[in-house]
């Protein structure tokens, strides 16, 4: 049997389904992050940018205050050594797997160079505090306008590059789980030259 609606009901019924469906279409066309990675700028406020970095060009360069002197330095100031920079956030648990990783591999590797970007939301109090607490042993810059991650063209942490002596990008690498610092390793020492 064949019942029609009324078109008060019609109507009603359309517009139901269409706000139902509006959570799926817009969910979907945001960008998703992956679930070890934190978004850098938190929901809302995420940073823009068009570059992308591949093998072989020249590593952007930048200049950041140290957290433990507040003074300021730049990459060119590490440069001739490979350097592993890297991005964190306080609240990002990958970030601190990454970190305590490479702080084994500076160990392991004195001709290698670690700088740790902090584009933390909570500033530097709270770094200052992370590093502490981790007794991080290489230098941690603070990026409260997340400038080096758009000029690297990251929009999470834990992110990372590898730059080579002179200073071209040799490794970039997003997210991290612990397997990763064998890439790392590979990497720095093939940048050594140790086997």
């Amino acid at each position: 049997m064949l019942t029609f609606v009324s078109k008060d009901r019609w109507i009603w019924c359309l517009v139901m389904m269409t706000m139902l469906a509006l959570p799926l279409s817009v969910g979907a066309a945001q960008k998703e992050s992956p679930s070890s990675m934190v978004s850098i700028g938190g929901e809302g406020t995420e940073i823009e940018s068009e570059v992308k970095l591949q093998i072989g060009d020249p590593a952007p360069d930048f200049t950041l205050p140290n957290l433990a002197t507040d003074k300021m330095e730049s990459l060119k100031d590490y440069l001739g050594k490979p350097v592993i920079v890297f991005f964190i956030q306080s609240a990002c648990y990958s970030c601190l797997q990454e970190a305590k990783a490479l702080k084994t591999l500076k160990e392991e590797n004195p001709g290698l160079e670690v700088i740790a970007i902090g584009v933390d939301l909570l500033g530097k109090p709270m770094l200052v505090s992370w590093a502490a607490h981790n007794n991080i042993n290489y230098p941690v810059l603070l990026d409260p306008i997340f400038s080096v991650p758009e000029k690297y063209g990251f929009y999470y942490t834990p992110a990372s590059v590898i730059i080579d002596q002179q200073g071209k990008i040799a490794l970039i690498h997003s997210g991290f789980r612990p397997q990763d610092i064998h890439l790392f390793e590979a990497k720095v020492k093939e940048l050594l030259g140790k086997k």
